[in-house]
């Protein structure tokens, strides 16, 4: 399902679809503190999302999981559940949802979009909560998304 090849400023997914890097973001290797970070937001017996990979910038991480066995509105319900601090929910419970929330000093927004019955979830981290509101809203994740 999944490739591991790069072009030029993106990340191919599946299916021809790709994730568009901005200046300054490299994307990096998935050593044990970067997956227990991504792991720490969920509770393992609950959902499943691999970590499939890891970009970092001066002030912030994007992760991105290729969830299986589950779907939109259960990503959706899992996290309207377990998020305390949430500022922002939407959904349309079949293609998408997007949040956004504070956990400590953290800023999280995290968007999942099913192309064609095939998950992509994105987990951003920030300190910085103009950052977060600027590079990491609900419609500045979806454009990063080519087909």
């Amino acid at each position: 399902m999944c490739c591991t090849s790069k072009s030029e400023g993106s990340i191919v997914l599946f299916n021809d679809i790709t994730f568009k890097l901005i200046d300054g973001e490299e994307v990096i290797s998935i050593d044990s503190k970067k997956k227990e970070l991504f792991d720490s937001y969920f509770d393992k017996k609950s959902i499943q999302i691999p970590l499939f990979r890891c970009i970092k910038a001066d002030e912030y991480l994007i992760f991105l999981g290729i969830p299986f066995n589950t779907s939109v509105k259960q990503l959706g319900d899992y996290n309207l559940k377990h998020t305390i601090n949430q500022s922002f929910f939407e959904s349309d419970s079949t293609n998408y949802f997007y949040m956004n929330y504070r956990k400590g000093n953290d800023n999280i927004a995290v968007l999942s979009k099913d192309f064609d019955n095939n998950l992509i979830y994105i987990l951003t981290v920030s300190n910085s909560v103009e950052l977060s509101d600027a590079l990491f809203s609900k419609n500045s994740l979806s454009e990063r998304f080519n087909k």
